[in-house]
């Protein structure tokens, strides 16, 4: 028997809500997603659960790997599983109006992504800069573009580093308050001289605090320090520079493949039909005997048709040669 308290679960036929290659699970009140039920069927690539009581996708969600179009948009969703990157052929994603702070790195699998709506989520200052106002379709689209690569170039020991960096200057800003208190308490006017360098040093912690949580995904922390950190940024910089030097390379080798073998294959075509016509000439006007050993080759139910045809074009090939050699005045 169920509680008084509790929300019953609602159980939706899939079967009649599936048409063609999308599944229409939008305004049905759902806590949980039949995952199983909409694995079953195969050929569904568009899956829309907007307007829902979700909170999150529960754990196998990442098996329905066909799909290309996914809607979640007006629910409840916390967070996002960790292996959201098996997705690996969605290209459409609609998040808009949930309870996100922040996405998996599982997100630099996503290479298909070319659409991406998070508005009206709480994000993080760092994710928020990552993905942006979301207000148009192009924005969105560049949300898709930066997300997948952000994702893509750093990994998730650098977050864990730069967590346990805040988590250290969040102490340090701790023993600083401990210890001004401590001055202030002991010393007089020259105990109040010195309470302001701890002072300092707690306003640098508190910064180095803010700044880390504001940049988690951005700049990753090494472990030699901040000069770690900038050589990790002008790599990954430069990696980026390299790969599309090389991607424009292979489309220019493509491209000059392509114009030579075209124009190879134009020059021997034209080779080939003066070639022909010359031997059509030499054996029809010049060698007739070698035309009527060819003509014995010919099957019997073509025979005929040939033999007009090229008696055809013989008349009229004479004929304009002939036009062409006299002159205008006997024309």
């Amino acid at each position: 028997m169920p509680k008084p308290g509790d929300k019953a679960k609602v159980k939706v036929n899939v079967k009649e809500r599936v048409v063609d290659e999308t599944c229409d699970l939008s305004l049905s009140e759902l806590s949980e997603i039949p995952v199983r039920e909409i694995a079953s069927f195969k050929r569904v690539t568009v899956l829309d659960l907007s307007s829902n009581r979700l909170v999150n996708l529960g754990k196998n969600f990442s098996i329905l790997t066909r799909l290309v179009r996914l809607d979640l948009s007006k629910n409840q969703i916390k967070f996002l599983p960790e292996d959201f990157g098996q997705l690996e052929q969605l290209r459409h994603l609609d998040l808009y109006n949930n309870c996100l702070e922040h996405l998996p790195i599982s997100f630099g699998q996503l290479r298909r992504l070319r659409y991406l709506d998070l508005k009206g989520n709480p994000l993080t200052p760092a994710w928020e800069k990552i993905v942006g106002c979301c207000s148009t379709q192009k924005d969105c689209q560049q949300a898709a573009k930066n997300t997948v690569s952000i994702c893509a170039n750093y990994k998730p020991e650098f977050i864990e580093r730069e967590r346990l960096a805040a988590q250290e200057s969040q102490k340090m800003a701790g023993a600083g308050d401990s210890s001004a208190n401590a001055v202030q308490t002991n010393g007089g006017a020259a105990g109040g001289k010195k309470s302001t360098k701890p002072n300092n040093k707690k306003a640098k912690a508190k910064k180095l605090a803010g700044g880390g949580d504001n940049e988690l995904t951005i700049k990753p922390v090494n472990a030699v320090g901040s000069g770690g950190s900038g050589a990790i940024a002008l790599g990954s910089k430069s990696t980026q520079k390299n790969n599309q030097k090389k991607k424009n390379s292979k489309g220019d080798s493509w491209l000059n493949l392509l114009s030579r073998a075209a124009l190879s294959s134009l020059v021997s075509f034209l080779v080939l039909f003066i070639i022909n016509l010359l031997i059509i000439y030499m054996i029809m006007f010049k060698n007739p005997d070698i035309a009527d050993k060819l003509v014995e080759y010919i099957p019997h139910q073509y025979r005929d048709w040939i033999l007009t045809k090229t008696e055809i074009f013989r008349l009229r090939v004479t004929d304009w040669i002939s036009e062409f050699r006299t002159p205008p005045e006997e024309h």
